[in-house]
């Protein structure tokens, strides 16, 4: 007993020495590096409050800090609407075909925000987007002039492309919650005389209250902290967020990297703020729902003369996040240049051709591919291991563990690569791939902790006890009956990490080197470079990448990855 005790200890103090190097000490690097003079191509030795004063209290800064705060408020207003509603559609009607939408309207969780952009770039822009260009050409066949009707460069297109790609974590954890509740309260609405449309209103959607607005905090976190599709946009109509900047004061000539370490602590000031609210507002969620232990069938809403805007509602959705910009993305990469017309002319297949004999395309792919097996390896033996001594071996020690773990779930991934760009800098690891999985596991860990202590959690301790019981050690029992009941969990959890991995960009834009560059990285030269047919065309590489993962997943595991990730 003595031994294993030991065993255990030791564990514990290898877990929590990697995960605190990994999670922690790069946010005590970014904070540390806010209280330094700047030079011009970097820090000085002589400590200053120079930075910190002028990012907390300039109208600079400040207004970046609330133009990103606005951006998040609109994002997250419109996806809460439109996640809300289809939720309610196919959580909570009889439309048909619902367990197909429910795939596709999750769908936009496994691709690339900002290969989502590059694709509505190609169908959007004023002259030569696709569906600009068909509408004129169609209005001139007709016999009159029309001008272009969408832009994609403008405010409501950073908007729009946004509102596309965060809508789907609202409908999956609404949808979760609709799925997962007991129906008695409704039946008794309805029994006692109300309308179906009363008791959605009064009952329904006020016991789902918890669930949207922890969905609602998420996005809204999420959309703060990004750069890449506001900057992309917002640097050529005039608006700058603060995550822009941040990128901007640690990359463009001369650098100010205390500004952006202090940029980067208010926004991860801000991210913790409503992780905490997140969080609060879950703790309340017993109040609202009720979830019975027996069960229980639900008995739809007759959708009536209400079926043709419910198809409209989901079909539209799906158009525009998943048809629309797949196929935008898949032509914009077969054409030689962007073009007011579309002809036979313009297209050409040798941007794939480049892909596959390019030595730093080649780099890039293999880079993805090994990055995102190794992260996802780690996340899901680190996040197994801390949850299970969470829930088994409760205690301080493990208790603050588990705590570290998750603690990037609050963190930008631009503020964690600041943190690793300073702790490695001078290390024999900088410049190579290596920060980059250091960079993928810290980001991602809390998925592995979070999902796997849910598996935990199902798992009767019954079961383990009657195999110590019968002579089997600890390890044994892992193996033999642990770990196959959360197979698919763990799977689960492999999995949707390796699709992270692979769409990342936000921390690995600031850590790559020639030698460690990947797909989401290469990408986004070629678009900042105005080659927006090559970049397509890595794009479609890496959704491919991401859709036959989740494909393959779905028919060689039978694992439901939108399933899993709303546990």
């Amino acid at each position: 007993m003595k031994l294993r005790f030991s065993a255990a200890g030791l564990l514990w103090v290898v877990l929590a020495a990697a995960v605190f190097a990994i999670a922690v000490v790069p946010l005590i690097y970014t904070v540390d590096a806010a209280f330094y003079r700047e030079i011009r191509t970097g820090l000085s030795s002589e400590r200053s409050l120079t930075a910190v004063v002028n990012v907390f209290t300039s109208a600079e800064y400040l207004g970046f800090l609330w133009n990103a705060i606005l951006l998040a408020t609109l994002v997250t207003l419109a996806s809460v609407v439109v996640g809300v509603a289809m939720a309610l559609v196919l959580g909570r009607t009889d439309l048909p075909g619902r367990g197909v939408f429910d795939l596709l309207v999750i769908m936009p969780m496994f691709l690339s925000p900002f290969t989502g952009l590059i694709a509505w770039i190609a169908m959007g822009s004023v002259k030569t987007g696709f569906i600009n260009v068909t509408l004129i050409s169609i209005a001139k066949w007709l016999g009159f002039d029309l001008p272009p009707l969408v832009n994609i460069w403008s405010y409501a297109g950073v908007v729009w492309v946004m509102f596309l790609f965060f809508t789907s974590p609202v409908y999956l954890f609404t949808v979760s919650s609709l799925r997962s509740m007991d129906t008695a309260l409704e039946e008794s609405s309805r029994t006692s005389g109300a309308t179906a449309m009363q008791t959605l209103l009064r009952i329904t959607l006020p016991m789902q209250l918890p669930a949207i607005l922890s969905s609602a905090l998420l996005v809204f976190i999420l959309a703060a902290e990004m750069y890449t599709i506001p900057g992309l946009i917002g640097s050529t109509v005039g608006f700058t967020t603060l995550p822009w900047r941040i990128y901007q004061d640690s990359t463009s000539f001369p650098v100010h990297q205390a500004h952006a370490a202090a940029a980067g602590t208010l926004l991860l000031l801000l991210a913790i703020l409503g992780v905490w609210l997140q969080r609060r507002i879950t703790r309340m969620s017993s109040r609202y729902v009720t979830i019975s232990g027996k069960g229980f069938r639900s008995s739809p809403l007759k959708l009536g003369k209400w079926k043709f805007f419910a198809y409209a509602l989901v079909l539209g959705f799906i158009l525009c996040a998943d048809v629309l910009p797949i196929a935008g993305l898949l032509v914009s990469s077969l054409m030689k240049y962007s073009a007011p017309a579309i002809t036979t002319e313009i297209f050409t297949l040798a941007h794939y051709a480049q892909i596959f004999t390019l030595q730093n395309m080649l780099d890039a792919l293999w880079n993805t591919a090994w990055l995102a097996v190794l992260s996802g390896a780690a996340c899901v033996l680190m996040g197994f291991i801390i949850s299970y001594m969470d829930v088994r071996r409760p205690g301080r020690a493990t208790q603050m563990l588990a705590f570290i773990g998750v603690l990037p779930v609050a963190v930008p991934g631009l503020v964690y690569g600041i943190g690793l760009l300073w702790v490695y800098i001078q290390t024999p690891l900088y410049g190579t791939a290596w920060v980059l999985l250091l960079a993928y596991i810290a980001k991602f860990l809390p998925y592995g902790i979070m999902t796997s202590r849910s598996g935990i959690l199902q798992l009767h301790p019954e079961m383990e006890e009657s195999a110590r019981m019968s002579g089997a050690t600890s390890l044994k029992v892992l193996q033999a009956v642990t770990m196959p009941l959360m197979k698919t969990t763990l799977i689960a959890v492999l999995v949707f990490v390796m699709l992270q991995s692979i769409k990342e960009l936000s921390a690995s834009v600031l850590l790559y080197t020639q030698k460690s560059q990947v797909l989401s990285v290469l990408t986004w030269h070629y678009m900042d470079a105005g080659n927006y047919q090559f970049a397509a065309a890595v794009g479609v590489v890496q959704t491919v990448m991401m859709l036959l993962l989740v494909v393959l997943t779905r028919a060689v595991f039978r694992v439901k990855l939108e399933k899993s990730v709303a546990g």
